[in-house]
């Protein structure tokens, strides 16, 4: 609790910094302040405390995933000191703004009320609809924080009503009471009760851009300014997943909701995979490649396995250094191509730059799966809860699908090794170069090493 306290404070202190400090200062700012909320978690200081009537709980589960989303918010905001460096204006309200949503993404993570899990989902959400506009004299800004907004309403609008049926059903909003009646319903309320967790999911499921909830994801990362599609597709998923299995966590699911959490795999990692296969466009690339992902993550789900916590935060923070590096370099490729986002730009990378195409490529093979990458021990994991929870077809479609995902990895990573006269000349400033390097050699290392990050 005292770690929100201090992350929320240090919202409203970044901006009040950016009208009367050097704008030079606000990213080393908001790097001490996170650095400071994350040893207050580690160190167990007034971590739980009855502010919220044990609405919220930093249990072992919302610890680690907490203390890997700040760790990823001081990424991305070293990132921020150069990605800014040339925007005169409104810096202070973007890391601000990128605070206020860590303080929701940290709420979906320790939740234990449906109302704290919905009170989450919307401080999460809200500045993200105004960062993804933060290009105002862009037209596909504008569009993407107008995409974003709308169905994140009727999102949150679903939840709602999920929520409200559980009330009517179970009379709590508690997650433990719910999921107690999960197990043991009331006679002549398992309808109520089925349509309640049917909303509830499906507005969760808009979070992590699963299918058929996904339409906003290819847009908004289009439109939406880089350093904020970073925060989306790494801090944003990892805490929608979180909160995501806290809910279903020792639930014993009625079949039906099951079986839509099956076909919403199969739908996702199909759709993900083969519409990836015809992005020409890096932002839609990745955005697609994000829902397939979801949709591994989401086989991880469906057996409810003892070592589903683990896999899914090996698989969450894997992918998101992976995902941070990549848009790091995406940056530095499109300033040279003169705001050019066609994987064209990434032509010539290894002659003008050795080290920097070498580490795309691993974060590419790591994201593709393949072996001694930390990508290639998160899919492993997911395919082996699969396998042991039952799920033998849609394991082998997950598979398959993720053979087939390896080849629009390989086609960025072809343009990056194809020779052309005269490559993309990037500059790189030296906390760039320290970031992408971090990412290459993490991949490595936890595909290597995967025991030193566990939960």
């Amino acid at each position: 609790m005292s770690a929100l306290i201090l992350i929320s404070i240090l919202g409203v202190l970044m901006l009040y910094a950016g009208l009367m400090a050097p704008r030079k200062v606000l990213a080393p700012l908001g790097i001490i302040g996170l650095l400071a909320a994350l040893f207050l978690l580690r160190s167990g200081w007034n971590v739980n405390t009855e502010f919220f009537g044990h609405m919220v709980q930093f249990d072992g589960f919302g610890l680690v995933f907490s203390e890997a989303l700040i760790l990823l918010t001081v990424l991305l905001f070293v990132f921020g000191v150069d990605y800014y460096a040339r925007l005169h204006e409104n810096v202070a309200e973007q890391y601000a703004l990128m605070l206020f949503s860590l303080v929701g993404a940290i709420m979906l993570t320790s939740y234990q009320h449906l109302l704290i899990l919905f009170l989450g989902i919307e401080i999460l959400s809200i500045p993200l609809y105004i960062l993804a506009g933060g290009k105002r004299d862009s037209f596909r800004s504008g569009e993407a924080a107008f995409k974003y907004f709308v169905q994140g309403s009727f999102a949150s609008g679903f939840f709602l009503l999920g929520i409200a049926l559980l009330y009517g059903s179970c009379a709590s909003f508690d997650l433990a009471v719910i999921q107690a009646y999960a197990s043991a319903p009331i006679p002549g309320t398992e309808m109520l009760f089925l349509l309640g967790l049917f909303f509830t999911i499906a507005g969760l499921s808009f979070k992590v851009a699963a299918v058929p909830f996904h339409f906003w994801s290819p847009d908004v990362y289009e439109g939406s300014p880089t350093l904020v599609t970073a925060f989306m597709s790494t801090v944003v998923k990892t805490a929608a997943f979180a909160a995501f299995y806290r809910l279903i966590q020792y639930m014993d699911l009625p079949k039906a909701l099951d079986m839509m959490l099956v076909v919403m795999t199969w739908l996702t990692l199909f759709l993900g995979n083969i519409v990836a296969l015809r992005q020409s466009q890096f932002k839609r690339l990745m955005a697609y490649s994000g829902i397939a992902h979801t949709g591994f993550l989401l086989l991880a789900f469906l057996g409810r396995d003892p070592l589903t916590p683990s896999v899914l935060f090996f698989y969450t923070v894997t992918y998101s250094i992976a995902t941070v590096g990549l848009f790091v370099v995406l940056t530095l490729a499109k300033r040279a191509a003169k705001g050019d986002e066609n994987i064209r730009i990434f032509k010539g990378l290894f002659r003008s730059s050795p080290w920097l195409a070498i580490v795309t490529m691993l974060l590419l093979l790591s994201l593709a799966g393949i072996p001694l990458t930390a990508g290639f021990v998160a899919k492993y994991r997911v395919f082996l809860i699969g396998i042991e929870s039952g799920f033998l077809k849609t394991t082998a479609f997950a598979v398959l699908m993720a053979l087939v995902g390896i080849y629009y990895y390989v086609i960025v990573i072809r343009e990056a090794f194809t020779p052309r006269d005269k490559g993309p000349q990037l500059v790189v400033s030296p906390l760039n170069w320290l970031v992408i390097s971090f990412c290459g050699i993490a991949v490595m290392l936890l595909g290597l090493f995967p025991g030193l990050l566990h939960l």
